[in-house]
């Protein structure tokens, strides 16, 4: 590898785009497209345990309104923030340029504690659908996850390009299964029959609660690209399309398959993590059924590799800011790619220990929410620092539109708090999540004393 031997510069905002490729390289919107879909969604896979959790009814409408109330405005926010700072390092320069250096830390810190849970819930999920298809063991399974880990990391290593062309590829693996899976079951909309009640015990809020933390990790992540916006062709206008393109296939894609399998539905006891696949052997026999199974296992690695494109930048953004060793803001300069950072990753995400699927949910949500808060509230103040916003996407509507768009989100996650107060694991779930958060501190004084952090003033 051609690895530059000098960090690169962090004083300037003239080198926001260190990384940015030649044109040839750069993602189109195509690929932009299936990024979004797998970064955000990946198919339908991951909502059965909201089914098990809530029922079908209350699932259904959680997968009805959490679209309105998150999806969309962070779409909004995350096509205009990114169409006004069309920068490698994406949300936290936001930050950064809204609220301050220490916000920042936040926002990248809050990032890095759900990246950490989000990587380590893949593997929980190729395990368990590939338990479907082949009969592997724990050893193997481990040994499964780690080769998928280290493929990804070479694709990164070799441009965000390849990972945007493959992700094509991989969106469709995933897609023709629950495609498959709706033509099978298109009697039932036909002739759709509402589900059953589900029996809460009393426990209408915990039910909600953990159903909606599932329900919201499935439909969030719409500004996790911009960390890569120097690397897509024209990200101040194909940001803002691929969004456009991409939620309603993201929504209609976990709401076909659902309203499907769940037509008349009575107990939905059994839902668990891979119940899709008893779904499609049900309607299409044991083909349809090895094909969700395969596709599961398939649609964790995708969004594994469409993840690892931009967290892979965020060492490398933070060792250019000083808060990182400087070696990790290293370039490959052939490609226009941090491997070191990436490397570093892979390495990281190879020692994770998965904790269990809903309870890296649970950590994964509260971090996200956590650094949304940051990106909502920046949104508000670039809108006085920078009010010169002509030929640029714009949220319409004035001040309502946008106080709509940063309540609805922190107003949906407020309601995941009910699993905390019904549940002993909700709260100490919750508990961990707070002490955790609250290292922001230490570790951002830890840092800056240690590796200098970022000057000042730009």
């Amino acid at each position: 590898m051609n690895l530059s031997g000098e960090p690169a510069p962090t004083d300037r905002p003239s080198h926001f785009d260190t990384l940015a490729p030649v044109a040839s390289r750069r993602v189109g919107l195509l690929a932009l497209v299936a990024l979004v879909y797998l970064v955000v969604s990946g198919g339908a896979y991951g909502l059965e345990d909201a089914v098990g959790i809530a029922g079908a009814r209350l699932t259904l409408a959680l997968c009805l309104i959490v679209p309105l109330t998150l999806s969309l405005p962070t779409a909004l926010m995350a096509a205009e923030l990114t169409a006004l700072m069309p920068v490698e390092g994406g949300f936290y320069y936001w930050v950064k340029e809204a609220l301050g250096p220490f916000a920042a830390f936040v926002e990248a810190y809050l990032t890095i504690l759900y990246t950490a849970t989000d990587m380590a819930i893949y593997p929980v999920l190729i395990a368990a659908y590939l338990a479907f298809v082949l009969p592997l063991g724990p050893a193997a399974q481990v040994a499964v996850g780690v080769a998928l880990i280290w493929l990804s990391g070479a694709l990164n290593i070799f441009g965000a390009r390849p990972v945007g062309n493959t992700s094509i590829a991989l969106m469709a693996a995933i897609t023709v299964p629950f495609a498959a899976l709706v033509i099978a079951g298109f009697p039932r909309l036909l002739h759709w029959t509402v589900p059953a009640p589900s029996p809460h015990g009393g426990d209408l809020l915990g039910a909600l609660g953990g159903a909606l933390t599932v329900v919201i990790w499935n439909f969030s992540g719409w500004e996790n690209l911009s960390m890569v916006a120097g690397e897509i062709e024209n990200p101040r206008r194909n940001y803002a399309r691929a969004i456009a393109i991409a939620l309603p296939l993201v929504t209609l894609g976990y709401l076909m398959p659902l309203t499907v399998a769940l037509s008349g539905a009575g107990s939905t006891a059994a839902w668990r993590l891979g119940y899709f696949v008893d779904v499609g052997r049900h309607l299409g026999g044991p083909i349809l059924g090895f094909a969700l199974a395969a596709g599961g296992a398939v649609s964790a690695f995708s969004i594994f590799d469409a993840a690892m494109l931009w967290v892979s930048r965020m060492p490398y953004v933070l060792a250019r800011e000083g808060y990182l060793p400087p070696q990790l803001a290293r370039v490959w300069a052939d490609r226009a790619t941090p491997a070191t950072s990436i490397v570093a990753c892979c390495v990281v995400f190879s020692l994770l220990m998965p904790l269990g699927f809903v309870a890296l949910v649970v950590l994964d949500v509260f971090f996200y929410m956590g650094a949304l808060v940051l990106e909502m509230w920046a949104l508000v103040r670039l809108r006085k620092l920078r009010p010169d916003r002509a030929g640029l996407f714009v949220v319409a509507g004035g001040r309502p539109a946008i106080l709509a768009v940063v309540a609805a989100p922190i107003l949906t996650w407020l309601a995941t708090f009910g699993l905390a107060v019904s549940h002993n694991d909700g709260a100490r779930s919750l508990i961990v999540s707070i002490v955790l958060a609250a290292g922001a501190w230490p570790a951002y004084a830890i840092l800056r004393r240690r590796y200098g952090g970022p000057p000042a003033t730009l």
